[in-house]
């Protein structure tokens, strides 16, 4: 007798309307997994349109007037109050069509979906993909997926139940063959974009703060270089400390000396093609999506030293100590045309394409 598929909610509260690597992640999962037999799949986000398999629900947003002033007033960031606000606003579908499993990324998401649990004593199981690498807390959760093997030995140290983590690395949709553009390619595009043909563009697509991804550290570094510098070119989803970035670069590196913008997922292979280094400033990751797609894209890839990005990027990587000022300029070897630089970045995605096929 053929047993029935398992029926999954794979839960993201910004998808349409945010520009990180969970919503990307949530798309390509979705994607990837909708037409496994085994897997009853249905994709659930807080706006944008539904289609097959895939559900908008109503909820507050982040840039909802509530969400902002409950932002201002408790000093948190307005996306957590989404976060919470769409776990609760899951309820109809529970009650409706109930699921074995709900599958995040989102911790006050799943804060919020354990409460309803509780409250309604359903039984559908919490996995989290453990992206921003939380170390404690996880007592509401049946399973937590841990990205890299340095984010599963931190939580088992603090005390983590072994049976319910599980080391799982993210997956990637990647071409298998890496086709640079030609120069005069590469020139049109930069100038569709509005980038400079002459500067070398350092590129970060990160969220636009500086707590976490630290974008003021990339900054300042990008100012220690001699003239003619690199132009900066930051793309990622703007938050309350984006103004403080935009105006740090203004004051260091001129109007003309770089680039802060906001774009669909979509156009952000085109900026990696346009790019000729990319850097990751942040000094703690889940695992990085960013650092990865650059890497299959072909551009080098600097960031700070440690466990995730060593397992991310292998002896493929360039690394810094970004906990000292002027680390990174040593590092910043670019050249305007990036095509002499390829073939270490093609080897390394090949390398992790089948580490990922085989589990390992």
């Amino acid at each position: 007798m053929a047993m029935e598929p398992t029926r999954v909610l794979l839960a993201c509260s910004g998808l349409d309307h945010a520009r990180r690597g969970f919503e990307s992640f949530a798309r390509e999962c979705f994607e990837a997994l909708r037409d496994e037999p085994r897997l009853d799949l249905e994709l659930v986000k807080g706006s944008g349109p539904p289609g097959e398999r895939e559900r908008s629900v109503p909820t507050l947003t982040r840039d909802n007037r509530l969400a902002r002033a409950l932002g201002r007033a408790t000093g948190r960031e307005p996306f957590r109050f989404e976060q919470a606000a769409f776990g609760l606003s899951l309820q109809p579908l529970l009650l409706r069509r109930p699921p074995d499993v709900v599958y995040f990324s989102e911790w006050h998401t799943g804060l919020a979906l354990a409460a309803l649990r509780r409250a309604t004593r359903r039984r559908f199981a919490l996995v989290l993909c453990n992206g921003t690498m939380a170390l404690e807390g996880f007592g509401h959760l049946d399973r937590v997926q841990e990205l890299t093997p340095a984010a599963l030995e931190a939580v088992l140290e603090r005390g983590a139940d072994p049976a319910r983590h599980r080391m799982l690395p993210l997956g990637f949709a990647i071409a298998p063959r890496l086709e640079p553009l030609a120069p005069a390619d590469r020139a049109a595009l930069r100038d569709r974009l509005g980038l400079p043909r002459d500067r070398p563009i350092v590129l970060a697509t990160a969220a636009l703060n500086r707590h976490h991804k630290r974008l003021d550290y990339l900054v300042e570094e990008v100012a220690r270089l001699s003239e003619p510098r690199a132009y900066l070119l930051l793309a990622g989803q703007r938050e309350a400390e984006t103004p403080g970035i935009e105006a740090l670069a203004r004051e260091r590196l001129g109007e003309a000396g770089h680039s802060v913008r906001t774009v669909p997922q979509r156009e952000v292979a085109d900026l990696l093609r346009a790019a000729d280094l990319y850097v990751l400033p942040s000094l703690g990751e889940g695992l990085p999506r960013a650092l990865v797609e650059a890497l299959a894209a072909g551009l080098p890839c600097l960031t700070h030293d440690y466990g995730v990005t060593r397992f991310a990027l292998g002896e493929h990587g360039r690394f810094a100590d970004f906990t000292r000022p002027g680390a990174a300029i040593v590092r910043f070897t670019i050249t305007p045309e990036p095509s002499a630089l390829l073939l270490l970045p093609l080897l390394a995605t090949a390398a992790s394409l089948r580490r990922r096929r085989s589990g390992r």
